[in-house]
């Protein structure tokens, strides 16, 4: 320990070499194809050993490597050199097709309960299992159920950030209805609704708040240094009452409870988008009932009307 201290190299006197070397050099061409070359200027700048390798001890500690179960060849690349290659170790990790579908099903199954973080934790998780496994069917199957399949990863991050610091930001988003445009909106939040992940914030085009697809978000192109709030934003105030005890009710963070009626809980809701509202309230079905304002309401009923006639039409 006084020698490794002193001149901080490991030596013969502190370790087996033969096994560290053979662990060293498993490391490696489990990266890739190595060339004798690329082995020597490896060992040679490695922290501890810097030392080069002859022909023969390379022989020696790929032998040992057989001897555990690799397999470890020679081959010939396109530049004529030789390079050695581990085609197969007992080290793989092995997932049957069963272990997929298993997988899969545990995932369907707790990715409702899953936030969009945790849902890019996960999809890295499984990239790196898939790196590793010897099915190459887990990544392709993995991928046709995530529900980050059509989503990219960096932009979701860098949108996350920006929902953090509430930045007013400016996106390009592939409208269905008019193509590519810029919007600019202040970054609130990044939710799943209905199996889809949605971008949340105060847009400067409609005066109101809103929802934006992020799998047509296709950059963001600017991220504004003072944040200013649109004028003349649209804000409503509805009441509704809905047949469900309060604890059993999850509020959204414009929403608070201020009544409750033997089995019915009074909520009150600020929002700047009737939409996104309606759409919230059209999931309670039969159990919500709008109470104020009248406006709202009628408007409300007429678009159960015109849906109910839809579905008595010729």
């Amino acid at each position: 320990m006084k020698e490794f201290l002193r001149n901080q190299k490991v030596t013969y006197n502190l370790m087996s070499f033969t096994g560290y070397k053979a662990l060293v050099l498993f490391s490696l061409l489990a990266d890739g194809p190595k060339s004798y070359r690329e082995i020597c200027d490896y060992f040679l700048n490695h922290p501890y050993l810097r030392e080069s390798i002859s022909i023969d001890t390379l022989r020696v500690y790929i032998n040992s490597l057989k001897r555990v179960g690799c397999e470890v060849k020679r081959i010939r690349g396109e530049d004529k050199e030789s390079r050695y290659v581990i085609l197969s170790h007992p080290f793989e990790l092995k997932i049957t097709q069963e272990q997929i579908q298993s997988i899969i099903k545990v995932y369907k199954s707790i990715v409702k309960r899953m936030d969009v973080q945790e849902l890019l934790d996960m999809d890295n998780l499984f990239e790196k299992i898939g790196k590793f496994a010897k099915n190459p069917q887990f990544a392709t199957d993995i991928k046709k159920i995530s529900m980050l399949r059509d989503i990219n990863k960096e932009i979701l991050r860098d949108l996350l950030d920006c929902c953090d610091k509430k930045e007013q930001i400016v996106i390009s988003y592939n409208s269905p209805n008019t193509g590519e445009k810029d919007i600019e909106i202040i970054a609130d939040k990044i939710e799943i609704s209905n199996g889809k992940i949605y971008l949340y914030g105060i847009g400067f085009e409609y005066k109101q708040y809103g929802s934006f697809l992020v799998s047509r978000i296709n950059q963001i192109k600017e991220i504004k240094l003072e944040k200013t709030i649109p004028d003349e934003l649209q804000v409503i105030r509805v009441i509704y009452e809905i047949e469900r005890e309060p604890d059993k009710i999850e509020l959204n963070e414009n929403e608070k409870i201020i009544g409750q009626n033997k089995n019915k809980t009074v909520i009150e809701v600020v929002t700047s988008n009737e939409f996104l509202l309606r759409q919230r309230l059209l999931e309670y079905g039969p159990l919500c009932k709008i109470i104020h304002p009248d406006e709202f309401k009628d408007k409300f009923v007429e678009l159960l009307k015109d849906m109910k006639a839809g579905y008595y039409c010729d």
